[in-house]
């Protein structure tokens, strides 16, 4: 099989493979196997669609029976610029490439069904343009980024909320789709995708594609197909989630990430582990493209690159129609306890200031970020405390389906009174979580129209937008939350926020608590105030003197020290950071597994090793979990990290039953 006339094409599989496959192209398939062409192959008595890697006219040291490719698909070819997105994925985020093809292609390749047509309503009749005039400010910011971009480079835009950040977007994304151009806007959620998608079609019209896994298979096929099949000089614009990078693009000429510092942007399973903020800036350098961040709250990774100057930052400082920041109170749940000002959940002063708003004709938001009835149950005569089964952590409960649910493997039993250890009926719930805290409103406000909007409530598309439709019409008045809720909404009613049981949010063992903290307020005060009267957040808290509150409530500049803390002690953005997972259902594999990786990473002259630890949840889905934390220099790591993978590839091989996985740049 080594004459002279064969030719050979190394190809790339939707799989976990180091190594690279050849297969023979057959005489017939020549001139349409080219470079990044997709192929029917069988490896592995499976068959399977390839992407063709490399051509070349010699298979090597290989003196086996090669096999052929099957067929060439009649579909564009994979371009170069997407080929070396992939491997920069692979390389960095410390996978295979077969993982980033499968990531790319896994819904994209479907097409078991047409999708359905949708009728589109009419925009109304305004011009377009006046959906997106500039004030003076905007105007100014966005002159500073397109000079950002004429020097190329990536453009921060760092606009308190409610300063009118998407109108910026639309103009400057509006006038490259006018020329031809594509653009590529990205945001952290599906429900932000969908509330903006309208928005976005009064623009833009049919020109508009969205792009994410809330979709059908047939429909994200239908909108990959439009993006690889577009001629050239026909503009469009795609609203999309992080996946939407792997898409084909052509002409790319505008990336926009909204949303920047939100971790939703972070992938953590499968592989590869990828964040979608960081690989954009990649997929930009590679298309040419200029990238263009925004956020009322800057992540600290962004912030850093800013003051090295790698990007420019661009501030937006003044609220859109005048609108003004609201007021903050903080309120001390152990002294507002002591003076007996609780009713139950929700302080006196809390309660008191929702009825003023709800009387008015106003709207509450009132935030929670745990879903559920309560975090758990427990015995009140013997302390018995019902656990998954399968990972350690206590069962939720949640009242509306009656049952204990775990919330990292779906686990659930029914609910009973009777604890299982002593037979005594003295099970009682501990803690709240938003259908605890809806129920409880409820009874104190019977008259009030509220709901409920967290993972339950939002399983249904169609029941999630009748949610936020009758909000932003004010049919609700208080809507009770998690995070879901906090990211971008724009409601014109709403005028009081409220956050439950604060602490939470600060009660992590995470470098990035007091970070997203800070975030999460500021993003809860952006929802708020956004009509003509000032609005007001309320934060019931145990620890009321915590820095992050009085960041929040006199400025940001005590909560941006922290950033020299960081480099202190060594922490991103200043080092790279690997999260280092192991993983088996065998304690005695895992432990041997932790001894070797600890012994073998400890040669690796640059690397800073802490672990073996066991993580807060141990185990998860019946495997026991043990982690390292590895810090290299943010520069000149590569090495460092092929020798970590090489590692991790060589025990998994000789430990059987055990997995280890590397996450770069963890969340």
């Amino acid at each position: 099989m080594s004459s002279q006339n064969n030719i050979y094409a190394q190809v790339i599989l939707p799989l976990k493979l180091k190594m690279g496959i050849s297969y023979l192209v057959p005489l017939q398939l020549e001139k349409r196997a080219v470079k990044g062409a997709k192929v029917r192959v069988i490896f592995a008595r499976r068959e399977y669609i390839a992407v063709i890697s490399e051509l070349t006219d010699n298979c090597g040291d290989y003196k086996g029976r090669i096999s052929e490719i099957l067929s060439v698909e009649d579909v564009p070819p994979i371009s170069e610029k997407e080929l070396r997105f992939w491997q920069w994925c692979a390389d960095y985020y410390m996978c295979t490439v077969g993982e980033v093809y499968r990531a790319a292609f896994t819904s994209a390749m479907r097409r078991d069904s047409a999708p359905k047509r949708v009728r589109k309503q009419k925009p109304s009749e305004v011009d377009s343009r006046e959906l997106y005039q500039l004030s003076p400010a905007q105007e100014q910011a966005r002159e500073e980024i397109m000079k950002s971009f004429a020097q190329g480079k990536p453009a921060l835009l760092a606009g308190v909320t409610g300063s009118g950040k998407t109108e910026i977007y639309l103009k400057i994304a509006k006038e490259i789709t006018d020329k031809g151009g594509r653009v590529l806007y990205m945001v952290p959620e599906i429900a932000l995708s969908r509330q903006l998608n309208d928005r976005l079609e009064a623009v833009f019209g049919e020109r508009l594609l969205s792009y994410h896994s809330g979709m059908t298979p047939a429909a994200r096929y239908s909108a990959y197909s439009k993006i690889d099949s577009t001629p050239d000089g026909e503009g469009f614009i795609v609203l999309g989630l992080r996946s939407s990078l792997f898409l084909p693009f052509r002409n790319l000429e505008l990336i926009i990430i909204d949303e920047e510092h939100d971790s939703s942007y972070k992938q953590t399973e499968p592989a590869p582990r990828y964040n979608g903020r960081d690989s954009a800036i990649v997929l930009g350098q590679i298309h040419s493209a200029p990238v263009l961040l925004g956020s009322a709250t800057p992540s600290f990774e962004s912030l850093y690159n800013c003051s090295s100057g790698r990007y420019s930052l661009v501030r937006l400082d003044e609220k859109f129609h005048g609108a003004t920041e609201p007021e903050v109170t903080v309120i001390d749940t152990i002294r507002e306890s002591k003076a007996k000002r609780m009713n139950g959940l929700f302080s006196q002063t809390l309660l008191e200031e929702i009825e003023s708003v709800t009387g008015r004709g106003e709207q509450v938001l009132i935030f929670r970020n745990r879903r559920s009835y309560s975090p758990l149950v427990q015995c009140s005569v013997c302390g018995h405390i019902p656990m998954c089964s399968h990972c350690n952590v206590p069962l939720s409960y949640h009242k509306n389906r009656g049952e204990l649910c775990c919330h990292y493997c779906d686990y659930h039993i029914p609910r009973s009174s009777v604890c299982p250890e002593c037979s005594e009926p003295g099970m009682t719930e501990k803690g709240s979580g938003t259908e605890m805290i809806e129920e409880k409103i409820r009874e104190i406000l019977p008259n009030a129209r509220v709901a409920r909007f967290d993972a339950e409530t939002t399983q249904s598309k169609a029941e999630e937008k009748r949610i936020l439709r009758e909000f932003a019409a004010g049919k609700i008045d208080i809507l009770v939350g998690t995070q879901m809720i906090s990211k971008g909404f724009d409601f014109k009613g709403l005028s009081l926020v409220a956050l439950i049981q604060a602490d939470s949010m600060l009660a992590m063992d995470d470098f990035r608590a007091n970070e997203r903290a800070f975030q999460l307020l500021r993003q809860l005060s952006g929802r708020t105030g956004r009509g003509a009267a000032r609005g007001k957040i309320i934060i019931q808290t145990s620890l009321a003197a915590h820095n992050v509150y009085e960041a929040f409530s006199s400025g940001e500049e005590r909560l941006y020290e922290q950033l020299a803390e960081r480099q202190e002690f060594g922490y991103p953005p200043f080092v790279r950071l690997i999260k280092l997972t192991i993983r088996s259902a065998d304690r005695n594999r895992l432990s041997d597994a932790a001894a070797r990786t600890s012994m073998g990473l400890g040669k690796i002259k640059s690397a800073e090793i802490t672990g073996p630890f066991a993580p807060v949840v141990d185990k998860v889905r019946g495997e026991y979990i043990l982690q390292f934390w590895i810090k290299l220099p943010r520069a000149g790591n590569a090495a460092a990290k092929e020798r970590i993978a090489e590692l991790a590839e060589k025990i998994e091989i000789e430990i059987r039953s055990v997995t280890i996985v590397a996450d770069v740049d963890p969340q």
